[in-house]
C-alpha cells in the first residue's frame, strides 16, 4: 500500500514541489554552517593537564559504564571537554590548559554529581579524582538494574512548562486523553478536542512533529495511543518563532518515551475495565554505542453507550416549534497501534534516525432517536424514530527521517527532519425513520430509508531544518526553515430508498467532491542572551502560505495566497536562586483545518446536523503573558497573568433553519478579547505526599456585527484541578486522587454548563520493580457529562451528552531487559585511588 502511494502520479508532483523547499532549506542550512567558524569562540590553546577518575555506583561499588563526564570552565560555564566512562568506570582528559574548572557527572538514573576548586597550573598539572560514587534509587540484581529514580513533576523553563508524568497513575491502562485531562489548563471534551486555557485552538505535537495521530486531518486520534508510552508533555503558552505559527493558545507536545539503557529492554502491559474497555501494549528496544532500536504495539478495544437528549425551541412570526429528542445508542472502537525505529550514532556527536507510526482503527455507532414535536400547550403533535448505524475505518502513517550533528563542547546543533503523513478515513451511514402517531392517531407510512458514505484521504510532507549555536559571552542564536505540502481529498454520496423500485437512488443530502491543497513556506530567526540574572530572547518567523480548497462536483475553487510575519519575545528575570518573573509575547495563527473547511454534512441526526464551512479565514492572535516561579525543595509556585486579542475567531457555532433543523458547524467571529489569569502548585509536605493544584479562569469577550446571529457574549470562565499522591509500603505502593472542577464556560452563543469528576487510582510494584499491579475509578461519581445551552433571539436549544464513562479498571505490567555491569566490571574497595599525580 505503502510503495503504491508513493507511486501516486500526484503524490510525484507533490515531492517535485517539495525538491524545491529542499533546496531553499539546504541553501540556508549551508549559510548557517559556513557562519559557524565565524562565530566560534576562538579555541583555548591546547594545555598539557590531565585529569582521570573513576566512577561507581555508590552501593554496588561496581564501575558505571558510558557515564557523561564533563569539563567545565568556572568563568562562564561553557563546557571545554567530555568524555564517557568505559565499561569499569574509567575515564581520562588530557590537554586541559591551565585554569580553575568544575566537574560535572551524569548518568540516566542517578544524581548528578558535581566536583567543585579543580585547577591546573604548571606547577600542578595532573589530577586524579580516585573513586566517585554516585547515587541512585536503585534495586541490582548482578545482571540486571532497575531504575527508579523520581523526576520532578513539573519544571519551568524560559517558554514552556514541562509535566513529567511517568508517576501518574492515570498512565497505568489509561489513554493520552486521561493524561491530557490531568494537565493543569488543559481539558479535553467529549468528543477528544483538546483546549488549553479554555481555548482549543491549540496545536498538537508528538515529539516536536505533527503527526495524523494528532489531528492532522483534523481528528484527534489519541484515544489510540496508550499513556504508558509518554515521558512527558511540553506546554507551550507562548511558543517563540522557532515554533509553527499555528495554535492561538499554545502549543502541546508529547514526547515519547526512548530506551537510556544500553542492552536489550522490554516492557508488557494489560489493562481491563468494566463496560469492555481492554487496552494492551508491548515495546522492545536494544541499545548500544552504534544505535537504539525500538518498537512499540498497542491495541484498545472499547464498547460504550452513548446517551443524548435535546429541547429545541424557535419562535417564528406566527408560530412556535417545540421538539424533545432522546437517543440511545452504542459505540464500539478497536485501535491498533504501532512504532518502530532507531538511531543509529554514525560517528561521535552526528545520529541519523529513521522512525514509523501506523494506526488501524474501526469504529462502530449505533442510535436509536426518539422525536416528539411539541404544540404550543405541550400535547404532542407528531412522533416518530429514526435509527442509526454509523461504521467508520481509518489508517495513518507517519514515517520521520532525521539527523542531528551536535558541535563540541555543547555549543549547539544542527537538525534535519523529513516527514511523510497519509491515511484514509471511510465512513458510511444507514438510517431508517418510522413515523410513529400524529396529533395522538397512530400513522402507518413507509419507512424513510437513506444511506450515506464518505472516503476522506490526505497526505501532508514536511520538510525542516534548524539551526542553533552557543556564542562566547552566553549569546544563543536560532536559526531554520520549513516547507510543508498538505492535500486532502473527499468524496461523498448519498442515496434515498425508493419504496417502489425497492432500490436506493441518488438523492440530493450530501453528494459531492471537496479537494484541498495547501503550502506553506516559512523561515525564522532568534537571538537570546543571559547577562548575569537577565536573559532575553526575541525573534520573528516569515511566512508564505497557499490555500486552494475546491468544490470540485459544483466547479467551485477558491484561493487564499497571503504572507505573515510572527514576532515573538521573551524576558526574564531571576530574583533570587528560588525565583524567576517573566515577560513574553507572540503572535500567532489558527488555520482552518482540512475538517473545519469539509462540507461533509453528517445526518445521523437530521435535525441536529454536523459540518464543515469550506469559507472559513484563518484567525491571528496577540498574546501577552506575565508570569512569576517559586522553587523551593518541597514547594513550587507559578503563577501568570495573560491577555490574548483575536480577529476573525474561529468558534463552533449552530445554525437554525426554517424547518426547525439545526447544524453544527464552524464560523469566523469579528474578535475576542481575554484576560485571564493561570495559578499552578505543586505542595510536598511530606516525603510520601504530593499535591498539585491548578487554577485558571479569564473574562472572555465576543464581539461581532452580523445582521443575522448575535455572537456577541461575555462571561468569566474558571476551572480547577487537584492531584493528590501518596506513597507507602517503602515507596513500593501508591494511591493518587484526581478531582476536575469546570465552572460555566461562556461560548459565543450561549453557555456550557459545569461540570465535575473524581479519579482514584494505586498501584503496587512487586519483584524488585519488574512488576506493577493497579487500578484506576474513572468518574466515581458518575458526573462527567457535556451539556450546552444555546440562545439566539428568536431561538433556544438545550443538549445533554453522557456515556458511561464511570468505569473500574484493573491493570498489570511487566519489565525485563538486561543491563550487564557485574560481570565485567571490577568491585572496587574503599581507598582505591585519589590525589593528585
Amino acid at each position: 500500500m505503502i510503495l503504491q502511494f508513493f507511486k501516486n502520479t500526484k503524490v510525484k508532483t507533490i515531492l517535485r514541489k517539495q525538491t524545491s523547499a529542499l533546496k531553499i532549506t539546504s541553501l540556508l542550512v549551508t549559510l548557517l554552517l559556513s557562519s559557524n567558524d565565524l562565530l566560534a569562540q576562538k579555541p583555548a590553546a591546547p594545555g598539557n593537564g590531565i585529569l582521570r577518575g573513576i566512577v561507581i555506583d555508590s552501593v554496588a561499588r561496581t564501575g558505571i559504564d558510558y557515564a557523561s563526564v564533563r569539563l567545565l570552565s568556572v568563568r562562564d560555564s561553557l563546557t571545554l571537554l567530555e568524555v564517557y566512562t568505559d565499561d569499569k568506570g574509567v575515564f581520562r582528559l588530557e590537554q586541559i590548559p591551565n585554569g580553575k574548572y568544575f566537574v560535572k557527572i551524569t548518568f540516566f538514573g542517578y544524581v548528578t554529581k558535581v566536583i567543585d576548586d579543580i585547577s591546573f597550573s604548571a606547577d600542578s598539572p595532573g589530577r586524579d579524582l580516585g573513586l566517585i560514587r554516585i547515587a541512585a534509587e536503585v534495586t541490582t540484581n548482578l545482571d540486571e538494574i532497575q531504575v527508579v529514580a523520581k523526576q520532578e513533576i513539573m519544571l519551568n523553563t524560559l517558554d514552556k512548562k514541562v509535566y513529567n508524568v511517568g508517576e501518574d497513575l492515570a498512565s497505568k491502562g489509561g489513554t493520552v486523553n486521561d493524561l491530557l485531562n490531568n494537565i493543569p489548563s488543559i481539558e479535553v471534551d467529549q468528543d477528544g478536542t483538546i483546549s488549553l486555557r479554555g481555548n482549543s485552538n491549540v496545536t498538537v505535537l508528538i515529539d516536536g512533529r505533527p503527526s495524523t495521530l494528532t489531528g492532522g486531518n483534523g481528528k484527534s486520534l489519541l484515544d489510540a495511543f496508550p499513556a504508558g508510552s509518554i515521558e512527558r508533555i511540553e506546554v507551550v503558552n507562548n511558543p517563540s518563532a522557532k515554533y509553527d505559527p499555528d495554535g492561538t493558545s499554545g502549543i502541546i507536545n508529547i514526547v515519547l518515551k526512548k530506551n537510556k539503557l544500553r542492552g536489550i529492554n522490554g516492557n508488557v502491559a494489560m489493562s481491563a475495565g468494566t463496560g469492555n474497555d481492554y487496552s494492551g501494549s508491548a515495546s522492545l528496544s536494544y541499545r548500544n554505542v552504534k544505535m537504539n532500536a525500538f518498537a512499540t504495539y498497542a491495541l484498545s478495544y472499547y464498547e460504550g453507550q452513548r446517551g443524548n437528549e435535546s429541547r429545541i425551541i424557535r419562535n417564528f412570526a406566527d408560530s412556535i416549534f417545540k421538539l424533545n429528542q432522546n437517543r440511545t445508542g452504542t459505540d464500539l472502537m478497536v485501535n491498533h497501534t504501532a512504532r518502530i525505529g532507531s538511531d543509529f550514532y554514525i560517528k561521535p556527536r552526528n545520529t541519523f534516525g529513521v522512525v514509523l507510526t501506523g494506526n488501524f482503527g474501526d469504529r462502530k455507532r449505533t442510535g436509536n432517536m426518539d422525536y416528539m414535536q411539541l404544540g404550543g400547550n405541550d400535547v404532542s403533535v407528531r412522533e416518530w424514530n429514526r435509527l442509526s448505524e454509523d461504521p467508520s475505518k481509518n489508517q495513518n502513517f507517519d514515517l520521520n527521517l532525521n539527523y542531528k550533528w551536535d558541535f563540541k563542547a555543547e555549543k549547539g546543533n544542527v537538525t534535519f527532519d523529513v516527514t511523510h503523513s497519509a491515511g484514509f478515513d471511510n465512513s458510511t451511514g444507514d438510517y431508517d425513520e418510522s413515523y410513529i402517531s400524529e396529533n395522538g392517531v397512530p400513522v402507518y407510512q413507509p419507512h424513510l430509508q437513506q444511506n450515506l458514505s464518505g472516503d476522506d484521504k490526505f497526505r501532508v510532507s514536511t520538510i525542516q531544518s534548524d539551526y542553533t549555536k552557543i556564542l562566547p559571552k552566553n549569546i544563543r542564536i536560532e536559526a531554520g526553515a520549513k516547507g510543508v505540502v498538505r492535500q486532502s481529498t473527499v468524496v461523498s454520496a448519498s442515496g434515498t430508498k425508493n419504496q417502489v423500485t425497492n432500490e436506493f437512488e441518488m438523492d440530493t443530502l450530501s453528494n459531492f467532491t471537496y479537494q484541498y491543497d495547501e503550502q506553506i513556506f516559512s523561515a525564522y530567526g532568534n537571538f537570546g542572551q543571559q547577562i548575569k540574572k537577565f536573559k532575553y530572547q526575541g525573534g520573528v518567523r516569515l511566512e508564505q502560505a497557499m490555500q486552494a480548497p475546491n468544490l470540485v462536483s459544483q466547479n467551485q475553487s477558491f484561493k487564499n495566497n497571503y504572507f505573515n510575519f510572527f514576532p515573538s519575545a521573551f524576558l526574564a528575570y531571576e530574583i533570587n536562586k528560588e525565583s524567576e518573573v517573566t515577560l513574553s509575547y507572540s503572535r500567532r495563527i489558527n488555520r482552518p483545518s482540512s475538517w473545519n473547511l469539509n462540507p461533509f454534512t453528517s445526518y445521523a441526526d437530521p435535525f441536529n446536523l454536523r459540518k464543515g464551512n469550506p469559507n472559513l479565514k484563518p484567525e491571528y492572535i496577540n498574546s501577552l503573558d506575565l508570569g512569576y516561579g517559586f522553587n523551593k525543595k518541597n514547594f513550587n509556585l507559578t503563577a501568570n497573568v495573560y491577555y490574548r486579542q483575536t480577529t476573525d475567531v474561529i468558534q463552533r457555532v449552530k445554525e437554525f433553519y426554517d424547518n426547525g433543523s439545526t447544524a453544527a458547524t464552524y464560523g469566523n467571529i469579528n474578535e475576542s478579547r481575554s484576560l485571564g489569569t493561570e495559578l499552578i502548585l505543586v505542595y510536598k509536605p511530606f516525603p510520601w505526599f504530593r499535591n498539585v493544584i491548578s487554577l485558571n479562569g479569564n473574562r472572555i469577550q465576543y464581539i461581532d456585527d452580523s445582521p443575522t446571529t448575535d455572537f456577541n457574549n461575555t462571561g468569566f470562565n474558571w476551572g480547577a484541578k487537584y492531584t493528590g499522591s501518596f506513597e507507602f509500603w517503602k515507596k513500593t505502593a501508591n494511591i493518587q486522587v484526581n478531582g476536575r472542577y469546570n465552572a460555566p464556560i461562556v461560548t459565543a452563543q450561549g453557555t456550557v454548563l459545569p461540570r465535575a469528576s473524581v479519579d482514584l487510582s494505586g498501584n503496587k510494584t512487586l519483584k524488585n520493580g519488574k512488576w506493577t499491579v493497579g487500578f484506576r475509578f474513572a468518574d466515581i461519581f458518575n458526573t462527567r457529562e457535556f451539556v450546552i445551552e444555546v440562545e439566539q433571539p428568536t431561538a433556544f436549544q438545550y443538549s445533554r451528552f453522557k456515556q458511561n464513562t464511570r468505569r473500574f479498571y484493573i491493570n498489570a505490567s511487566y519489565k525485563f531487559g538486561k543491563y550487564d555491569v557485574s560481570k565485567k566490571s571490577k568491585v572496587y574497595q574503599a581507598g582505591d585511588g585519589g590525589g593528585e599525580f
